[in-house]
């Protein structure tokens, strides 16, 4: 590996610990940044000191790439300094084979130069610290997509799941009526009003104004669900829980199936 100045980057929730070494591996700084702008600052100020002083490139690993360590890892390679990620599982392995160098302690900025140090020497000490290259425009914006839709999915099925619940208890033929809940024009029907109660006297020309709702779904709701839960619906003690669910359903559902 080429002579370069070290970071390595303790990434904690709230402050990281960075430690700075050259290329020899010798400590030459340890402080503590804030995670925001100002800590970036100071960070990048305190790297750019010591790159001006020895004249070498700079090579920054950290833990939490991707996660806690946004947006710090960004910036590093932003900067042009490379990245490298610790391997949380490789590093395990690591620890297993040279049980001599274990430790129970969560990997902090020191462990991280010595990393570093070994990389030139041990392949597997080469394999816990992985390069990040940078990736285009693009693939960071279809990974954001992605993990948002995942996001809204576990989301979507949670309040499906206490939406179902709470049309069991309170109108089981609501739930008859329609053989997935998820329905957005079910889900339109239910938050159409903001007290259930008021959908069981709903008239057929009213029905044929819910949005998605013709001349079929009104059929259905008007014989069956109206008609079979109208009972159930009158004696509702509460206001407003499962029509806001469906609401929040019908919200979550538009943007789900936008992304799919």
């Amino acid at each position: 590996m080429e002579s370069q100045l070290r970071v390595g980057v303790d990434v904690g929730c709230h402050a990281h610990r960075v430690g700075i070494a050259d290329p020899d591996g010798s400590l030459l700084e340890e402080f503590d940044i804030s995670h925001s702008e100002a800590g970036f600052r100071e960070f990048f100020r305190r790297v750019e000191e010591r790159r001006s002083e020895l004249g070498f490139p700079v090579a920054v690993a950290m833990e939490g790439y991707n996660g806690y360590a946004r947006p710090l890892d960004r910036l590093v390679q932003e900067k042009g300094y490379r990245l490298f990620n610790v391997n949380n599982l490789k590093l395990a392995r690591f620890k297993e084979v040279f049980p001599g160098a274990a430790k129970t302690d969560p990997i902090d900025a020191r462990k991280i130069l010595e990393l570093f140090h070994l990389r030139d020497q041990l392949p597997m000490a080469k394999d816990v610290l992985q390069e990040v290259l940078p990736a285009p425009e693009v693939n960071e914006k279809l990974k954001r997509l992605s993990r948002r839709r995942r996001q809204l999915v576990t989301e979507k099925l949670r309040v499906l799941n206490r939406l179902q619940v709470d049309l069991q208890a309170v109108s089981p033929e609501l739930l008859a009526a329609t053989h997935d809940a998820d329905n957005l024009w079910f889900l339109r029907f239910l938050s159409f009003r903001d007290d259930l109660r008021r959908l069981a006297r709903l008239r057929r020309a009213t029905i044929r104004q819910i949005p998605s709702v013709g001349v079929k779904y009104a059929r259905i709701i008007e014989e069956g669900v109206r008609r079979r839960g109208q009972v159930l619906l009158s004696r509702i003690p509460t206001r407003g829980t499962t029509s806001q669910r469906a609401a929040t359903l019908q919200r979550r559902g538009r943007v789900y199936h936008g992304l799919s």
